[in-house]
């Protein structure tokens, strides 16, 4: 379970670190921005659900 765990948390960092990487070298769609933030929304909404 801590592999698992370990692997979740780099892909949330990669996640992160694509995004900083990809508004600094241009813009993105509004329906993209949108995209992101509904599963963002999700996934903060599951964690909560757990704490």
């Amino acid at each position: 379970m801590e592999s698992y765990i370990s692997s979740l948390l780099i892909r949330m960092d990669h996640v992160c670190e694509r995004m900083k990487i990809l508004t600094r070298t241009r813009v993105l769609k509004k329906e993209d921005m949108e995209r992101i933030d509904y599963h963002l929304t999700q996934i903060m909404r599951i964690l909560n659900e757990c704490a």
